[in-house]
């Protein structure tokens, strides 16, 4: 898998838990909204237990200040994948960096733990560090109508709780990116309801990649039911790209695709999918609203599920008419 491709989806998670990226610094030092700042460095697995990287030198160098942020400063070392990045304290790193040279860091995998280790310094277990992203906190409530979320896009995460539940309802095993367990809605930890682990499915390494970034997925044993993405802040267009790539990757895939949007988008979202580069995904995708998803909740909550309960038929998409001969969407 390439590199780049690796440190978009794990830049991409971060700003939708954090907030906006900008860069703070050369190389990859970015901050997010007003929440952390933090260097995003990338290993692959080398001689099958060790990971290698040369982190920017203003991260490591004590004299470099950055904006205060809520969480303060980290290095982030993905080891490999995006579910597997530690997430150091800057000060941490620039004591491991003290009197170093280079600015070489050795990552080592000793009997399951990540150990760190720079020039002349001990070595360090940081395996608690593995993914221990600062937790965003959701604001008191005050109303009973507010909404809580612990995200700067309050919407995209109600959402992507709602599909939690209904999929949780109907019986089915639910994942979302690894980087968005640590996400919560009104007091509900997604890790509690969602698997951290995806089945293999026989794809290829392209094919996981691609779906393992999507919003949602519903499984039933080791067979992907539904998949949606949610699309609030962003353009449709970046769902529908993934969406499209994993029909691409996987032609003959028995999958409900779905993408999720206010209604006001419908319009918006039938132009994007009758491009012609979204020829062989418009016959498969369907929309389905926040307001469907929203009243499909608010059912859940009235029926308060116990003992195991099941229903079905909670997700009712809108199949795209794709007409005979499609015309590129005038005013794009």
């Amino acid at each position: 898998m390439k590199t780049s491709l690796i440190v978009e989806d794990s830049i991409a998670a971060l700003q939708r838990r954090f907030g906006k990226a900008t860069q703070a610094g050369k190389a990859r030092i970015l901050t997010f909204d007003s929440s952390l700042t933090c260097s995003v460095n990338y290993s692959k697995l080398l001689n099958g237990h060790k990971f290698f990287y040369a982190v920017p030198g203003d991260i490591i160098d004590p004299n470099v200040r950055f904006p205060a942020t809520k969480h303060g400063e980290f290095v982030l070392l993905i080891c490999g994948a995006t579910d597997k990045t530690l997430v150091l304290p800057r000060q941490l790193m620039i004591d491991m960096m003290r009197g170093v040279i280079t600015r070489r860091v050795d990552v080592f995998l000793e009997n399951g733990s990540y150990i760190l280790q720079t020039t002349k310094h001990p070595k360090l277990d940081v395996s608690s560090y593995l993914n221990a992203f600062p937790s965003v906190e959701p604001p008191s409530r005050t109303d009973a109508s507010e909404e809580v979320a612990s995200t700067t896009d309050r919407t995209h995460v109600k959402i992507q709780w709602g599909l939690i539940s209904l999929g949780k309802a109907e019986g089915c095993s639910v994942w979302v990116p690894s980087n968005d367990r640590n996400l919560g809605y009104r007091g509900h930890a997604f890790a509690d309801s969602t698997i951290n682990r995806l089945p293999s499915f026989g794809f290829d390494e392209t094919t996981r990649r691609i779906v393992q970034q999507i919003d949602v997925i519903w499984l039933r044993r080791t067979v992907i039911e539904k998949a949606f993405e949610i699309e609030s802040t962003t353009s449709v267009y970046s769902g529908l790209l993934r969406l499209n790539d994993l029909v691409l990757s996987q032609p003959n895939v028995q999958i409900d695709i779905y993408l999720t949007a206010s209604a006001s988008k419908r319009a918006r979202v039938q132009q994007q999918v009758l491009r012609p580069s979204f020829q062989q995904l418009a016959p498969k995708c369907q929309f389905l609203s926040f307001e469907a998803v929203e009243e499909e909740m608010d059912r859940l909550a009235v029926l308060n599920l116990r003992g195991g309960a099941r229903v079905s038929g909670l997700v009712r998409g809108e199949k795209f008419v794709v007409p005979d001969n499609p015309a590129y969407p005038p005013g794009l």
